[in-house]
């Protein structure tokens, strides 16, 4: 899907929370995505600034067990600046936010570790799974298509180690693909709006021009109007589809056949932790639509619809 500049701008401006994503008729993974990157770009233009300021934030914290109203960073990153200022190493802050009641003594800020991590879509250790399993997800739409029409290619991994910048598909001969003559192509569970696609384009694309000639960026989350670039509406598959609509189901039910009707893969989990559920949810989410089956349905349920997910429980 293709916006204009000034709707993606409007799109962005009214995209304050996670809820506003459901009052916009735009794909939901499109307005996930650019809400994501606007929570980004705002913390690296504030971070420094609260970083420098790590002593008045734990010493707000030990006076009052809470953090200053000044201090507008997303749930996750405003715990590890206190965490960092108590001395915690980033191993053992890392771990907390997995696991906060077996890392940490101190029970209020276990709870509030925890708290964070179930809100933060943007810095949790599951909003990062969230991101890995869309990169996956955009590559696997990609390898499907070139698979479909016989085409050979080489994988960032089968390039490792033999140039400076590797793109996601290459091929060691110009194929035909989308109407162009292809060398290369970049896949970006994303949306290309107008400063992350000049930042991607100084970083990589331009470098990949240089090295191998023609290519595709391919933009599975939308882009504005105007760039010379896929924004995946050529393709017409499952993984695509699972980008766009984020959509999870949950089950009382270990029926596997029933994820077959759906179209989705079974996940069991186990884990007592409901954070450790989520982030297997998450994972299976790297393979397209996923049914789950937890014995902590209702913790589950509420970190991945914090997330951003579409979760229907059947």
């Amino acid at each position: 899907m293709r916006v204009s500049v000034n709707e993606f701008w409007r799109i962005r401006r009214e995209l304050r929370t996670i809820r506003d994503i459901g009052k916009m008729q735009y794909p939901r993974g499109m307005l996930h995505c650019i809400l994501q990157q606007k929570k980004v770009e705002s913390v690296k233009r504030k971070y420094h600034t609260f970083a420098d300021k790590i002593p008045e934030i734990v010493d707000f914290w030990e006076r009052n067990k809470s953090f200053p109203k000044w201090l507008t960073l997303p749930p996750v990153m405003k715990i590890r600046l206190l965490m960092k200022g108590m001395g915690y190493s980033a191993k053992t802050i890392n771990r907390a936010l997995r696991d906060p009641e077996n890392t940490v003594e101190d029970e209020q800020l276990a709870e509030k570790i925890k708290d964070a991590v179930l809100r933060d879509y943007v810095y949790s250790p599951i909003a990062a799974r969230l991101q890995r399993a869309r990169g996956r997800l955009g590559e696997m739409a990609l390898a499907y298509e070139l698979e479909k029409k016989g085409l050979e290619f080489k994988t960032e991994r089968d390039l490792k180690g033999l140039f400076r910048k590797t793109p996601d598909f290459y091929f060691d001969e110009p194929v035909e693909f989308l109407g162009k003559k292809l060398k290369w192509i970049e896949s970006k569970a994303l949306f290309g709006d107008p400063l992350s696609h000049d930042l991607y384009w100084r970083k990589q694309y331009s470098k990949y021009h240089e090295m191998f000639g023609e290519g595709l960026v391919v933009y599975w989350l939308g882009c504005i109007e105007g760039l010379e670039v896929s924004d995946g509406s050529e393709f017409k598959n499952g993984y695509r589809n699972s980008l766009l609509d984020m959509l999870l189901y949950i089950t009382d039910s270990k029926d596997e056949k029933y994820a077959e009707r759906l179209d989705a893969v079974f996940v069991e989990t186990n884990e007592s932790n409901s954070i450790l559920a989520a982030e297997r949810i998450v994972d299976a989410y790297a393979r397209g639509r996923v049914l789950a089956f937890t014995d902590k349905k209702r913790e589950v349920l509420r970190i991945l619809r914090n997330m951003g997910f579409d979760v229907v429980v059947i």
